[in-house]
């Protein structure tokens, strides 16, 4: 399954619109069918325009719940919050040595700012290096596809060109990423028919305000400026009301609304009615998610919570491969991602937590399969029966003795909610249980007990 990162930022005040659902949201649902998918809430990037506390939880914490009801079902999608992940932060700092200075100047986002009249010695680091901190948000995942609008497509070839240099001046740790822009919802024009969807233009629809307030916003939206009665013959190409239809609408009565409108037998408040009628009833099942978790702040966190702890397995074997590419790791190296690494803490190795200790999930799960891979002489290929799913999983102990009779048509303890690794040209999706022995690891029989039961 192929892997997709996307993120928003809580820049403004974290509200979603029409806009936000078309270019980004909309599409995420629809690839996480397909693809693997991490979406994150990137409060980092935020601090580049919001210096205020209180602005920030605010925007924040409000575009959680927005975005995890548009949501709905977070089957293959990994949601979690930029800040909640330090890897971030850290592989940001390594980009900085193999990034050239010329490649940031060129990104938009700077010369926008200075195009606005702003003197390059008010520009902040942070909005300076933002496409340093995106290509580490991008990098950490290795994702196959990012989604993006075409005005952010250049961030994506930054990230590459980036990821570039570090593989060809160290060891090619990153895959390079393509962007994936949907022509159809790439740009979204706001109501005013002339300029991206932005809450900052006043030109948007909204999704989870007031009815009032949305109503008010289609009834705002630019149509035909020529038309200057119901019956006059009306044009459908840069009508912003059809332009939303052709998302919302039922193709059917669209279509109807079309013809009647070019022929003046329709006015623009009847096709307006319909536009705001069709975003209520779309988003409705939404609004009603939004109001659930709203009262419910306890199942967000447990989501967040949630991403996070994925979020940081894969994170942190990337920043693994990174380290040791580097040379930043070394004989006297005792930092384990995962684990805790205060100093005081190492004897040999790291402590951890009860509540680190308490994420590491163990099921019992029946070998249905047993094989040797061609062209290994350690590994043996189970594919195992965790009751509720088969997951292919690898073990390399066949040169201590070990046999695919030993592990066919048996039950064992498997840890179940690790990264996928690649090994053999296939993901192997956890890991067999096993302890010291007096010549080589034991593994622990599970014998009569339910497939897929958890260790407590």
């Amino acid at each position: 399954m192929k892997r997709l990162l996307s993120g928003i930022t809580p820049s403004g005040d974290g509200s979603l619109h029409i806009g936000n659902y078309l270019g980004a949201v909309k599409q995420f649902t629809e690839l996480a069918k397909t693809h693997e998918c991490f979406l994150m809430v990137a409060d980092l990037h935020a601090l580049t325009t919001i210096q205020d506390k209180a602005l920030l939880q605010k925007n924040t914490e409000t575009l959680i719940l927005y975005e995890l009801a548009l949501l709905g079902d977070l089957k293959n999608i990994t949601f979690f919050r930029q800040s909640d992940v330090p890897m971030h932060a850290e592989l940001q700092s390594i980009l900085n040595n193999v990034t050239p200075l010329g490649l940031l100047k060129r990104a938009h986002a700077y010369k926008d700012k200075l195009a606005r009249d702003v003197m390059e010695d008010d520009v902040n680091v942070g909005l300076f290096s933002y496409p340093m901190l995106m290509a580490a948000d991008i990098l950490l995942y290795k994702p196959d596809l990012v989604p993006v609008g075409k005005d952010q497509k250049q961030h994506v070839e930054i990230t590459r060109d980036i990821a570039g240099r570090f593989n060809k001046i160290f060891s090619p740790v990153f895959k390079l990423p393509e962007p994936y822009i949907p022509e159809e919802v790439a740009v979204v024009l706001g109501t005013d028919g002339k300029r991206k969807m932005s809450k900052s233009l006043g030109n948007i629809i909204s999704i989870f305000d007031d009815e009032e307030i949305i109503k008010k916003q289609v009834m705002g939206t630019y149509t035909d400026p020529q038309r200057i009665h119901a019956n006059d013959p009306g044009h459908i190409e840069g009508n912003m009301v059809f332009t939303y239809l052709e998302f919302f609408g039922e193709r059917g009565k669209t279509d109807e609304l079309k013809k009647a409108y070019t022929e003046g037998k329709v006015s623009d408040i009847e096709v307006k009615n319909y536009l705001y009628d069709r975003l209520m009833k779309t988003f409705a099942p939404a609004r009603k998610v939004y109001e659930e978790l709203k009262r419910n702040p306890e199942k967000v966190k447990k989501i967040l919570q949630d991403g996070a702890e994925k979020t940081h397995t894969v994170a942190s074997q990337t920043m693994k491969e990174v380290r040791d590419a580097t040379g930043i790791t070394n004989q006297y190296s005792f930092f384990q991602y995962g684990l805790s690494h205060s100093p005081s803490d190492v004897q040999g190795l790291a402590l951890i937590s009860i509540d680190e200790f308490s994420r590491v999930e163990m099921r019992v799960g029946k070998v249905v399969e047993a094989t040797y891979p061609e062209k290994s002489e350690k590994l043996i290929r189970l594919v195992v029966d965790l009751g509720d799913e088969k997951r292919v999983i690898f073990t390399g102990v066949r040169t201590l003795g070990y046999t695919i009779d030993d592990f066919l048509d048996k039950q064992f303890f498997f840890v179940t909610n690790l990264a996928p690794r690649k090994m053999m040209n296939e993901e192997s999706q956890g890991m067999i249980l096993a302890v010291d022995g007096a010549d080589k690891p034991l593994f622990l029989s599970a014998e009569g007990m339910p497939l897929g039961a958890k260790i407590r």
